[in-house]
């Protein structure tokens, strides 16, 4: 087995004095799916905060956060996406006055390459072909579900070999959460790896190589996705099944 991608051992994480996870380990290795799973306030969106350097985190000697065999301790979160690490946020955060077309090229802003940034453009939306259509429109004159679309091939316009992705499909009709599911597999496919926080646990387990459940800032059950469907407290506790 290859080495793991990004490595996380013994992580605790604050908001100010307020700490907010425990003693937080985990692994992802390269072209994997890896779901976190938990409850609303479990800590899962801050776990992807302090991968990306946004919120304070400490461990118990030795590196916290570990990419690509480096540490990311102390490292800024613009450095962390040059590192190849992007995360879109819950909520398809965009720029709402702006084109679809220049939210775009904003997420390719580190790029010096123009070729490379068309043909990065060309790929997105392929990906995602409503965007095409809606390239001129403000973000703000899209769905939510064509906001989150454009959440997410913005991210792609960075080139990330890992994608963090934060309840992508929050608030979305089922149809469009379907679709969306379908673009992070064939993202996957591409070999960009990927760490889905996600409510919708069925969706995120079955397409999951691996999966953690975060329940008030620890993980308490971690193993292969498919297993924890049948797991009896995953089952109880996020499936509805007594």
């Amino acid at each position: 087995m290859p080495d793991p991608l990004l490595r996380i051992e013994h992580l605790d994480a604050f908001y100010g004095d307020v700490q907010v996870l425990w003693d937080i380990s985990l692994k992802i290795y390269p072209g994997e799916v890896v779901a976190v799973i938990g409850p609303n306030g479990a800590g899962k969106s801050t776990l992807m905060c302090a991968i990306m350097g946004l919120v304070r985190a400490r461990g118990r000697g030795g590196p916290v956060v570990t990419y690509d065999g480096q540490a990311l301790d102390g490292v800024s979160p613009e450095e962390v996406v040059r590192k190849g690490i992007t995360l879109v946020p819950e909520g398809a955060t965009v720029f709402p006055d702006m084109s679809c077309m220049d939210n775009l090229r904003l997420g390719a802003y580190s790029l010096k390459d123009r070729d490379r940034e068309t043909a990065l453009l060309e790929e997105v939306l392929t990906l995602f072909p409503k965007l095409r259509e809606r390239s001129r429109q403000t973000a703000k004159t899209l769905s939510g579900g064509e906001r989150q679309m454009l959440a997410i091939a913005r991210a792609l316009m960075s080139q990330p070999r890992f994608l963090l992705l934060d309840e992508p499909s929050l608030g979305l009709h089922p149809l469009m959460v379907s679709l969306i599911f379908e673009n992070i597999e064939k993202i996957n496919e591409r070999g960009v790896t990927v760490l889905l926080v996600e409510q919708k646990v069925t969706f995120a387990l079955k397409m999951s190589d691996r999966a953690y459940v975060l329940e008030n800032g620890h993980v308490v059950l971690d193993g292969p996705g498919e297993s924890l469907l049948g797991d009896e407290h995953v089952r109880k506790a996020y499936l509805s099944v007594s």
